[in-house]
């Protein structure tokens, strides 16, 4: 092994340790809040504390608003921005500052009760760490790179304590390029936060699901049940995406004082929480209880509390304030998995104590329809449920999903949200961008003179550097480890960023 790969996978430790040190306290202080909204709502208090309670959030978000039109990088979930920041796109030059706004203002927002996940803003922090990390060490452009990744990693991890899902999450839809850096890189940082977060955090919260097989099921009961089943969450998963993407463009355009709009969202909020406690911020108390097997709920009842969460999460999420979907998508998937079942249990196919079944299967399937990263959503649910008994049902589940959700034109929402992120410059064919790689050994770049190698239509090498010295470009021939500058139009960098990275073998 190179020195400088042992070099990259030992910085990746202090990038686990730190972004668990910084995630760690952030799902701790949000679970405190929760415990201050369960007091607040189902407690018999005096009607100044629920006006007092509403100015506060008032306050609260407002404040929120400001930080995020202070430093606009820390706005939604944050994992476009770290999708950006790896392409080369996007820049985190001021890392602490970023840090800090997003853990006060992700905190705020969803302690608040926004229906807002905590993963999204664990991502960025551990992004934020991992450019903390390589401003101190002087990391180059391409150890950036693997840094972010690793950060990200260790971010998703700490939230839900699934270091390979993380690791995997990072490939499929982050990078959406395999190569054995990126998942040593990611899974070193993932299994050292994930880790201190088992630590912090011990125990299953979803071990009491009863998750066992519908053994009443014939082959072909099962077959047709798993079909109509993901029809029905890719039907979800595709007005999920629609409503997000939905609210967030028209927020923008309504015409109002902020302080209105604001005000708005915190009474809508404060409403639902008062009568459904459970169901605002993440909502995983709610599926928890749902899961319980002797908790009987109507189906029209529920099918309501879906819609109310998925309109929810739509109207949170296009504040723009701090906060990811993740959960909340992974809470309406259950729901709609205990919805399922209840309709088989009503026409007699199916008892009561497999509801849980289906409300796990549907919690991945419902992720794979939205995000589009199949395998993640996989991992991630046998991670966080232990129950490794579901891993056909829930592949065959998932893959129907994939299948319909595909045909349907369901675009994976990190897609389309990072496309939202683009400057306007994008549509100017004038404007260009430049991206550096790292030149490794048994690669199309390496050994060659910089005139002969190949690139695509209107792009061009700048710059070659090798150990800290510009060469001339004329004549030059690369060697491993030099840093090759690459001119390209700014609305080709996403599509030719793993281009040219396959070309340098980085």
């Amino acid at each position: 092994m190179e020195l400088k790969y042992v070099k990259l996978y030992l910085l990746c430790i202090p990038v686990g340790i730190l972004t668990g040190i910084v995630t760690i306290p952030y799902h701790y202080l949000l679970g405190k809040a929760s415990d201050l909204r369960h007091l607040l709502f189902n407690s018999e208090v005096n009607w100044w504390m629920h006006l007092l309670a509403i100015f506060l959030m008032w306050v609260m978000g407002l404040i929120i608003h400001y930080g995020v039109k202070k430093c606009r990088s820390i706005s939604g979930s944050g994992i476009p921005q770290v999708e950006g920041a790896i392409y080369g796109r996007f820049q985190i030059n001021r890392p602490f500052k970023a840090l800090v706004l997003k853990f006060t203002g992700g905190l705020a927002s969803i302690g608040m009760g926004l229906s807002l996940g905590r993963e999204g803003p664990s991502v960025q922090m551990g992004a934020f760490v991992a450019r903390i990390i390589g401003k101190w060490t002087h990391a180059s452009v391409s150890e950036q790179r693997y840094l972010y990744t690793g950060g990200a990693s260790a971010g998703l991890s700490s939230a839900f304590i699934a270091p390979l899902a993380s690791s995997i999450f990072i490939v499929e839809e982050l990078e959406k390029f395999d190569s054995v850096k990126i998942i040593i890189t990611s899974l070193l940082a993932s299994t050292i936060a994930g880790t201190m977060a088992g630590w912090a955090f011990p125990g299953n919260l979803y071990a009491p699901i009863n998750t066992s097989y519908p053994s009443e099921l014939s082959i072909v009961g099962i077959t047709l049940a798993f079909i109509l089943f993901s029809l029905l969450l890719s039907l979800v998963g595709k007005l999920f995406n629609n409503c997000l993407l939905y609210f967030q463009q028209k927020y923008s355009q309504i015409q109002m004082s902020v302080y209105l709009k604001v005000l708005s969202v915190v009474i809508v909020t404060y409403i639902i929480g008062y009568f459904f406690s459970d169901l605002i911020a993440g909502g995983e108390d709610f599926l928890l209880k749902q899961a319980d097997t002797t908790a009987y709920t109507g189906i029209l009842f529920l099918c309501g509390i879906i819609l109310l969460k998925l309109l929810f999460t739509a109207l949170s999420y296009s504040t723009g304030f701090p906060g990811g979907i993740f959960l909340p998508l992974l809470v309406i998937g259950g729901l709609t998995g205990k919805v399922f079942a209840l309709i088989l249990i009503r026409q007699g196919f199916l008892s009561a104590e497999h509801c849980g079944f289906f409300m796990a299967i549907g919690m991945a399937a419902a992720f794979t329809a939205v995000v589009r990263s199949p395998v993640t959503s996989i991992i991630l649910l046998l991670e966080m449920t232990h129950k490794f008994e579901l891993l056909i049902p829930m592949t065959i589940v998932v893959g129907i999903t994939y299948f319909i959700s595909d045909i349907a034109g369901v675009r994976p929402i990190y897609d389309e949200l990072y496309l939202r992120l683009l400057p306007k410059e994008k549509e100017d064919s004038n404007s260009r961008h430049t991206l550096s790689f790292e030149v490794n050994a048994d690669s199309y770049m390496q050994g060659k003179k910089i005139e002969d190698i190949i690139l695509p239509k209107d792009c061009k090498i700048e710059n070659v550097v090798r150990e800290g010295t510009h060469l001339p470009l004329h004549n030059t021939v690369t060697q491993p480890k030099d840093r090759v500058d690459i001119s390209l139009p700014s609305c080709e960098l996403e599509k030719l960023y793993r281009t040219f990275r396959n070309m340098a073998n980085e």
